[in-house]
């Protein structure tokens, strides 16, 4: 009797959403991110939405808005605050953990490649417009006036020569307004 009722709770919570993983800022001896080591391959959208992490798609927050409106929230008020987002391109699945303390930001990617814990003071949302579209880039940085065409200056210019363009970190892209 006891495991039904336990089969049912554990039902009950999967459906209503109330299946939480809290993100937290956790780092080994070396001093390397060790956020992902729990990550498992496949994960869908639904179970992504279902765990309370932001779910991107097609340039665009999908699902939980309101987990990145809450972390937006805390991290403006100077409160400590962590979110997944997972960004999936067709099938694949990408994630990043970002988080707020103690007045800087830091982002880590899942993909391994560049898991070096950078801060950066200011998290920015920066419109513009690419080939006649609206357009808009999430970026940590370290000077509040990095504007939306340096940002895409990387990923449009050919030249080999960079202008002198303030350090920063793209989180993601978007096309038209933000939904936030």
């Amino acid at each position: 009797m006891k495991g039904r009722v336990l089969v049912f709770l554990l039902a009950v919570l999967l459906l209503t959403g109330c299946v939480r993983r809290p993100v937290s800022f956790t780092v080994d001896e070396a001093g390397d991110y060790t956020g992902f080591e729990t990550v498992e391959e496949g994960y869908t959208r639904r179970a992504a939405k279902l765990f309370g992490w932001v779910v991107l798609e097609d340039l665009a927050v999908t699902e939980n808005v309101r987990v990145w409106q809450r972390f937006l929230k805390r991290a403006g008020a100077g409160k400590s605050a962590g979110v997944r987002l997972a960004e999936f391109f067709g099938e694949e699945m990408a994630l990043l953990d970002l988080f707020f303390s103690e007045g800087q930001y830091r982002v880590f990617f899942s993909d391994g490649f560049d898991m070096r814990d950078e801060p950066f003071p200011f998290l920015l949302t920066l419109a513009g417009k690419t080939n006649g579209h609206p357009g808009y880039a999430v970026v940590l940085s370290g000077d509040d006036g990095l504007t939306y065409e340096q940002v895409m200056h990387k990923f449009v210019s050919s030249q080999l020569e960079e202008p002198d363009i303030p350090a920063h970190r793209v989180l993601f892209l978007g096309i038209g307004e933000p939904n936030w």
